[in-house]
């Protein structure tokens, strides 16, 4: 807080009406508005949280600070003309005739001070760091601080740019490491205002207490940016290091002699190049990975599609796009069935119509299966699967099948031992119904479980 108790204000100093004004002091990064006078840094297009100025003792012997709108930080509106003015803000969706968020200047006589908010709960940056590379992307959680304006100018173009200390609590996705943690950050954020709106990024970033320096966050995420960096010496291959950009969070990384030790012969993948490119290999079917050859340049040989087995185009050499690729596990293809079972009771079945949502690869574990010579390769693949289902819910014994199309989400079981050329599904598990009956069978503590027919 201001050590001095009152704050004096003329409004002629603003080119307006020579009033003058004696109000309790406000805090340093608030902005005060009484009367006519109005502080030129409060200006429509940006957000501000907004409290009516009480006296010093007031706010001091334990009464609790009062804030208009429930302490929301709203976007200015107008500002009106004349003795009175009205200051309005931008009003929630669906209530554009019926606006409570306004008041009139004049309608305390100690005034409103105005607190601005240029990032708030809930936005989303992409982080560069110093050499301007992707790094990560953020979403803010909490702030940590009331954020300070520390600039304010009116650029040639017409906006007017803001730049403002700020810190907050952050979820921060590193690419590198390829985790989630909660860190703390700090930095300085410009804030531009134009006809479009306001946009705002962070300049000169620090994360954390040991604080990793000097980043730049740009609003909005752009996954197309998200970097992997990869380690010949991590897969005890030729210590390599590359770096791959634009691949999504559920694909598998393979770049010159580098190969993802999780992508295995027996599993199928679909295959993308990496970067920009969208369009998919093969069609963008989704290929029994045959073998992996030796050497630098790794020979990836996928079984024919079925539409060119007379003149087979599967395979490829690890090193042939320089920009990477990205392997994307399937376990569930459309075509496949199920039976759906809870316990030892069969419900009905599925019949996979679309599934092109990513699949997950969770985890990979080896399980000994009668005798330690056959190990069993396990795959834990996340799916999300849309299905024709014909269920019975009436206890009949299947005399009354009722048909639903339903969204179907859960772990495929996939495995594979070494006398196999193709791994198997063994069941889908922690299933989830995009249906009435999910609650149905989640308060009957019944669980759902797909085996393949």
């Amino acid at each position: 807080d201001n050590e001095e108790e009152t704050l004096h204000l003329n409004a002629s100093d603003l080119g307006d009406i020579p009033a003058r004004y004696t109000i309790p002091a406000i805090r340093n990064h608030e902005f005060p508005i009484v009367g006519v006078y109005i502080d030129p840094r409060v200006v429509p297009g940006f957000k501000y949280r907004v409290r009516p100025i009480q006296e010093y003792w007031f706010s001091h012997q334990g009464c609790k600070e009062q804030w208009l709108f429930k302490g929301k930080a709203l976007e200015l509106q107008s500002v009106g003309r004349g003795y009175s003015r009205r200051i309005t803000f931008t009003p929630d969706f669906g209530c554009l005739n019926d606006n409570p968020y306004y008041f009139w200047s004049d309608s305390r006589p100690d005034g409103f001070a105005f607190e601005l908010e240029v990032i708030s709960p809930g936005d989303k940056f992409t982080v560069f760091d110093a050499d301007h590379v992707a790094a990560g992307i953020l979403e803010i959680i909490q702030n940590q601080t009331a954020q300070e304006e520390i600039g304010h100018r009116i650029l040639k173009s017409g906006e007017i740019e803001k730049t403002v200390r700020v810190r907050a609590i952050c979820k921060v996705e590193w690419f590198e490491d390829d985790d989630h943690v909660v860190l703390p950050m700090a930095g300085v954020a410009v804030s531009t205002r134009n006809k479009n709106g306001c946009t705002t990024k962070i300049i000169g970033a620090a994360f954390g207490s040991h604080p990793r320096r000097g980043y730049t966050l740009t609003p909005g995420i752009n996954r197309k940016l998200r970097s992997t960096v990869v380690r010949g010496d991590s897969i005890s291959d030729v210590p390599t290091i590359y770096s791959i950009s634009g691949l999504d969070t559920h694909e598998l990384p393979v770049i010159g002699t580098y190969i993802d030790p999780r992508i295995l012969p027996g599993f199928h993948y679909r295959v993308r190049p990496a970067g920009h490119k969208r369009r998919h290999l093969f069609r963008g079917n989704a290929l029994r990975l045959v073998s992996i050859g030796l050497g630098y340049g790794k020979r990836i040989t996928f079984a024919p599609d079925p539409g060119c087995l007379n003149s087979p185009d599967n395979y490829f050499w690890s090193d042939s796009h320089p920009d990477g690729l990205g392997f994307e596990p399937s376990a569930v293809r459309t075509g496949m069935k199920f039976a759906i079972f809870t316990g030892e009771q069969k419900l009905g079945e599925a019949h996979v119509f679309r599934a092109d949502a990513p699949q997950v690869e969770q985890k990979q574990e080896l399980v000994i299966v009668s005798g330690p010579d056959c190990l069993t390769i396990v795959k834990h693949i996340h799916v999300d699967v849309t299905c024709h289902v014909t269920m019975d819910t009436t206890g009949a014994g299947g005399k009354f099948l009722e048909p639903h199309d339903m969204r179907v989400s859960g772990t495929a079981i996939v495995a594979k031992n070494k006398f196999q050329t193709e791994a198997e599904i063994i069941r889908l598990e922690n299933i989830g119904l995009d249906s009435q009956l999910n609650v149905l069978f989640f308060t009957q503590l019944n669980e759902l479980v797909f085996y393949p027919l």
